[in-house]
């Protein structure tokens, strides 16, 4: 049995049993009985469920259900009337728009944080840096062996998002552009399924949120395209622009929102909501 195989294997088996156990806690009747839907984007998630509690606390008559999917199920959402906020780790796609347009939703955007994407490999990696080009060509499937950057003669396995994933998506735009997917990367849910996968199996490779990172994975220093000094990825160099695989996070409401759901983006983007962004290892959005 090949390594990739048997890690597929194994990562298979491990989220088939967290979605049991996450499907064995929800509770339809109190998401059908929320006041807002907010949902979408893992990356947002957990600052959406710290929101949450933290506006409850100064507005406890307020039933807010959150949950992830991705963005473009978020999106989707949106559009059909399931969800009053969408989560996304991406801009809405023109054919969205269009999707919206053609439903009599119209979108509003709002950009609430921002998020550097952090190379993570497992902590037995000896390598500390790779260049935008390097990591481009691993993930679409043109450099297969870690001894071809200059690490142990070992196969590089890739972890990567499903191509719901607004993730999937800005790091496709930021890294490889036009190329593709190597098409035998294994493709994760969230970014906790990545993280948690290289975290586990030496040769892996992957990408998660800043908000994701602890001590369990190691993150890669990223040379900038053109060449240069590699880029560490924290927060303050995402804030000074140097970091190169950076983007922001958004939520959408249809139309301008008023009431309860206007309150609630407005504590979003203020002083509340964006001091949970800086807590949680995101980019808060500047005033």
């Amino acid at each position: 049995m090949s390594t990739k195989i048997a890690i597929a294997i194994s990562i298979s088996l491990a989220l088939a049993a967290a979605l049991v156990t996450a499907g064995a806690g929800c509770s339809r009747e109190s998401e059908a009985a929320a006041t807002i839907r907010q949902l979408g984007s893992t990356t947002l998630l957990p600052l959406a469920e710290q929101w949450r509690e933290a506006f409850n606390h100064e507005y406890p008559n307020v039933e807010i259900a959150v949950s992830g999917g991705g963005s473009g199920t978020g999106i989707k959402a949106l559009l059909a009337g399931g969800a009053e906020i969408a989560n996304s780790s991406r801009p809405m796609k023109d054919e969205e728009r269009a999707q919206a347009q053609a439903a009599g939703v119209s979108p509003v955007e709002y950009v609430v944080a921002h998020d550097g994407l952090a190379v993570i490999v497992h902590p037995a990696n000896p390598l500390d840096e790779l260049s935008v080009e390097q990591i481009a060509a691993i993930f679409a499937g043109e450099v297969n062996n870690w001894n071809e950057l200059g690490g142990p003669d070992s196969e590089i396995v890739i972890i990567n998002r499903d191509s719901s994933s607004g993730t999937w998506q800005a790091f496709k735009d930021l890294v490889l552009k036009s190329r593709e997917y190597a098409v035998e990367a294994l493709a994760m849910p969230a970014n906790q399924a990545v993280l948690d996968s290289v975290s586990r199996y030496q040769g892996t490779i992957g990408y998660v949120g800043l908000g994701y990172l602890n001590e369990s994975v190691k993150t890669l220093n990223v040379i900038p395209p053109g060449g240069g000094v590699a880029v560490e990825p924290t927060v303050a160099n995402v804030q000074r622009g140097t970091y190169p695989i950076s983007r922001a996070l958004y939520c959408y409401t249809d139309g301008e929102p008023s009431g309860e759901l206007g309150d609630y983006i407005q504590w979003i983007k203020g002083p509340g909501g964006q001091a949970i962004v800086a807590e949680l290892g995101y980019v808060p959005v500047p005033e």
